[in-house]
């Protein structure tokens, strides 16, 4: 796919460079030239104009492009101003970065109703780990039903899938099977392999450092994790 992001800030940086890690085509746009020179080993291209110039922003492939991504947080009016030239060029898909409430309902006065707030969605996923001993990572599907990575419960180590007693949590469903990639890791970065429910066997033995991914309510998840 082909991505614009405007703004190379903390999260527009990251979110470029996972872009092209990848294997998309990115466009990196900041009207720091500093920043551009910086990322441009990192991110496929980049690029230095002045973002709330409706003149500088023809430049950019917007016809080609699949989405334009605002990523500007800290400078309320460029963001808000951005994106409004962005829909008067006709540009569809526009995800924008909202710092506030207001900043999001301004965006979405303009027709950008994709937002998305990384401080308060990152601070919320963190708060759910923090009280939900087990959680590598969760996915709030809605405030009480969710996906979420766990540790796979004490009481199952050492078992294989034939012998795990599934109506003791009924509320929740396995989905897969997480497992370390022991030829790919490496001390720096771990490596995981994962393997979907109905491809698993019976006979894999679970052990401690495995992870299982499972959807259910917050209350199941607990109860599972408590195993």
């Amino acid at each position: 796919m082909n991505f614009i992001v405007i703004g190379l800030g903390n999260f527009g940086a990251s979110l470029a460079k996972k872009l092209t890690a990848l294997g998309h085509d990115v466009i990196g746009v900041d009207k720091d030239m500093e920043k551009v020179d910086f990322f441009k080993d990192t991110i496929k291209n980049t690029v230095s104009m002045d973002i709330t110039d409706i003149h500088a922003l023809k430049t950019l492939p917007l016809k080609d492009c699949d989405m334009v991504v605002v990523s500007i947080g800290h400078d309320f009016a460029s963001s808000v101003k951005t994106a409004a030239l962005l829909k008067k060029l006709g540009v569809q898909r526009i995800y924008g970065r909202e710092s506030s409430l207001i900043h999001k309902t301004v965006l979405n006065a303009i027709g950008v109703s994709s937002t998305i707030n990384p401080e308060y969605d990152t601070a919320s996923v963190f708060a759910e780990k923090l009280i939900m001993t087990g959680v590598w990572s969760i996915y709030n599907i809605s405030d009480d039903l969710k996906i979420a990575e766990v540790s796979v419960p004490e009481e199952f180590v050492g078992k294989n899938l034939s012998q795990i007693d599934y109506e003791k949590f009924q509320d929740v469903e396995i989905i897969a099977l997480k497992q370390p990639d022991r030829k790919l890791s490496t001390p720096a970065l771990e490596k995981w392999l994962a393997i979907e429910l109905n491809d698993l066997k019976n006979d894999i033995v679970l052990e401690k450092d495995m992870h299982f991914i499972i959807k259910g309510r917050k209350k199941g998840i607990i109860d599972f994790l408590e195993l």
